[in-house]
């Protein structure tokens, strides 16, 4: 008798997947090794979360996959169509309707809640790598929790720039303990995963890497005490397609000029819907 398999993944693999998702969930923010297999899109564009997605999957769930923000993306469209090609299950782009959110660079604008799963598409899992190459030294540090080659870092750059380079993957402390590599999200979007109600994910396809944040749990960026975290600063501008103001925006440079777009299109959509409501009203 031919088993069936649903969402792509045979039922050995998604047990082996989840039994290191439940390691990762019990120690927030350990990165745990898995078997990464084999996928039908190129390493390094999302294996990582769509195997975790796919892994994760029910016959009842509701999927959205975003990158960058956008629902349109090349990336965001071929993966959505991928999954509801192989599982069947309903796609959305609408963040309060998904079940599970697939994002690669961002966090959803619209706030997450207790029944909903985040998963990351990471490209480079090890906070240490730029600062320790070698492995074996990068296993020391997490286990004797001496971050001092990252405090070294922010020193250097804050002594000779007034703040960090870094402009996205920056680090973070998961309950006081792991730093840990957030995927490539902007410093604005690091506020957003502290105390998230979401359970988040993160799977590194290429690295066989994996972990994860628990609902409510605390994350705090990596910063001196007397030196504020700074992050993007939109202040005074907004959105040239909904006039939104406050949230992370995407600069666009044309001949002589510069204009600000919503980074997340669900957002920008759902503004100007509104917008039209309130003038049909």
């Amino acid at each position: 008798m031919i088993k069936r398999v649903f969402a792509f993944i045979d039922e050995d693999a998604k047990k082996e997947i989840r039994r290191n998702l439940l390691k990762a969930v019990a120690i927030p923010g350990y990165i745990v090794p898995f078997s990464s297999r084999e996928m039908p899109v190129a390493r390094g564009w999302g294996t990582g979360g769509l195997q975790i997605s796919l892994s994760l999957l029910q016959e009842d769930d509701c999927i959205k996959v975003t990158d960058q923000g956008c629902d349109g993306s090349v990336n965001a469209v071929n993966i959505r169509d991928f999954i509801t090609s192989v599982s069947g299950v309903k796609a959305t782009v609408n963040t309060r309707d998904a079940t599970i959110i697939q994002t690669r660079h961002r966090i959803p604008e619209h706030p997450l809640t207790e029944d909903q799963i985040l998963v990351f598409q990471v490209p480079y899992p090890e906070v240490l790598t730029m600062v320790e190459p070698d492995m074996a030294k990068q296993k020391q540090i997490h286990a004797d929790s001496d971050y001092s080659k990252l405090w070294v870092l922010l020193y250097e750059d804050t002594s000779q720039y007034g703040d960090s380079r870094i402009s996205n993957r920056y680090p973070v402390e998961i309950n006081s303990h792991y730093m840990m590599d957030p995927s490539p999200i902007p410093k604005y979007d690091i506020a957003r995963l502290n105390n998230s109600p979401a359970l988040q994910l993160f799977g590194a396809g290429r690295e066989k890497r994996l972990y994860a944040i628990p609902p409510y749990t605390r994350v705090t960026p990596l910063k001196f005490n007397d030196r504020p975290f700074i992050v993007e600063d939109f202040k005074g501008k907004s959105c040239k397609r909904c006039g939104a103001e406050g949230i992370f925006l995407d600069e666009i440079h044309t001949t002589g000029s510069v204009h600000y777009f919503c980074s997340d299109t669900e957002f920008c959509d759902n503004k100007l819907k509104e917008a039209k409501d309130a003038i049909e009203r």
